[in-house]
């Protein structure tokens, strides 16, 4: 049930992270914004993220993953709603700055909840399953916005966002049930009968020789960060400047959502199977080398060939990290730690789409803003490979 749950809530917020990516076309059609004011709207909802993911896990270790989830939902729900009633650049900074922060608090605490729903050595398979809502809420959205396209308002993508985050807020509210693991490890603290003060940020992250794991997370997730927000922010509107239709671009962008479920779930079985490393080896390979097909291919099937892969590899890949960061920090940390870990990789999630902007602004093309990715994929691998080379601690 915490899975399926987790799933959902998920699939929601695949939604709306890729919502705005699908109305900037129209948006800047509508409001005269140029590349890079466009950037900054999508920039503006990664530093949303950066800070909601890095207070929601902490918060969510002191209070639980459950609440946190609740809120932080309720937060993404009236924000969504909001960015239909935008009206100029600010406006549009704003409420999507405010609906990255509940998109941010959301996710370290259900990562964090679908894997201590999980057994220890199917614990990527859990989280995989949840992730996957991620993707496959992308690809309906970007599938409905294709068949509708030249007919649907812009401000019907973000009421979506909107209604449907309000309507799974009571599922959640009394279907879902807190963490196992964090209620024992709470009761514990009780049953002790002393009084246990959390370590401060910088003692749960860097110390009891956790800091190299810390750091290398932090890389690898970065650099990841930096192709999956290009991805998701800019792939439809760098598809319309490659040439293709508006209808076009949000099939490619679908399909690219599809290879990225498909690749949630088939490289977190995987990585279940003791094949860590050669997931990690192959994965990052493919997205350097789907990267530049999906920049250089012509033809529209050819195109979606590359999306699917690079969704596949690229998102996929981002899923084998969100497993290994719960196995390197304790219950009552746990959720502190993934938080620490995707709040600083939003930096390159910042970092991607600003460089797009820039880089169209300049007059580059489609192909050179993709394959200027690519050293970011390789260097994301090479960090998550010396994480996996390192041992995890006892508690799991």
């Amino acid at each position: 049930m915490t899975i399926f749950l987790c799933f959902l809530a998920a699939l929601l917020e695949g939604a709306d992270i890729v919502s705005m990516g699908l109305a900037a076309p129209s948006v800047a059609k509508a409001f005269g914004f140029g590349p890079s004011q466009i950037s900054y709207i999508l920039t503006a909802t990664i530093v949303g993220l950066m800070i909601g993911a890095a207070f929601g896990g902490r918060v969510g270790d002191r209070v639980g993953r459950k609440r946190v989830l609740i809120f932080a939902f309720f937060v993404l729900a009236v924000f969504s709603l909001l960015t239909a009633q935008a009206t100029d650049l600010t406006q549009f900074v704003l409420v999507r700055l405010l609906c990255g922060l509940g998109l941010g608090a959301a996710f370290p605490n259900l990562i964090a909840l679908a894997a201590e729903a999980s057994r220890p050595e199917k614990r990527a398979t859990g989280v995989g399953l949840m992730f996957c809502g991620q993707p496959i809420g992308g690809t309906l959205l970007g599938l409905f916005v294709a068949s509708q396209a030249g007919v649907l308002d812009w401000k019907v993508i973000f009421y979506i966002g909107g209604v449907l985050p309000l309507l799974l807020l009571p599922v959640l509210m009394f279907a879902l049930p807190e963490s196992a693991a964090f209620r024992a490890a709470k009761a514990a603290v009780v049953d002790a009968d002393v009084v246990v003060r959390r370590p401060p940020i910088s003692v749960a992250l860097f110390g009891e020789g956790r800091a190299p794991v810390t750091l290398l997370l932090w890389a690898s997730y970065s650099f990841t960060q930096v192709v999956v927000y290009l991805l998701n922010n800019w792939l439809p509107t760098l598809m319309v400047a490659k040439g293709f239709t508006l209808q076009q671009a949000g099939m490619i962008s679908a399909f690219e959502n599809m290879g990225a479920a498909a690749g949630c779930v088939v490289l977190a079985m995987v990585a279940d199977r003791g094949r860590l490393k050669t997931v990690l080896t192959v994965t990052y390979l493919a997205i350097a080398a789907s990267l530049f097909g999906l920049g250089v291919v012509q033809g529209f099937w050819p195109v979606v060939a590359a999306g699917v892969v690079v969704g596949f590899f690229a998102i996929g890949g981002q899923l084998v990290l969100y497993t290994l960061a719960p196995a390197y920090y304790p219950t009552l940390i746990r959720a502190t730690g993934v938080g620490a870990a995707v709040s600083f990789g939003r930096l390159g999630g910042i970092a991607g789409p600003l460089a797009a902007g820039k880089l169209l602004a300049l007059g580059i093309a489609p192909a050179g803003v993709l394959l200027a990715a690519t050293p970011c994929a390789l260097l994301a691998g090479v960090a998550a490979l010396a994480v996996v080379l390192r041992p995890k601690p006892v508690e799991l």
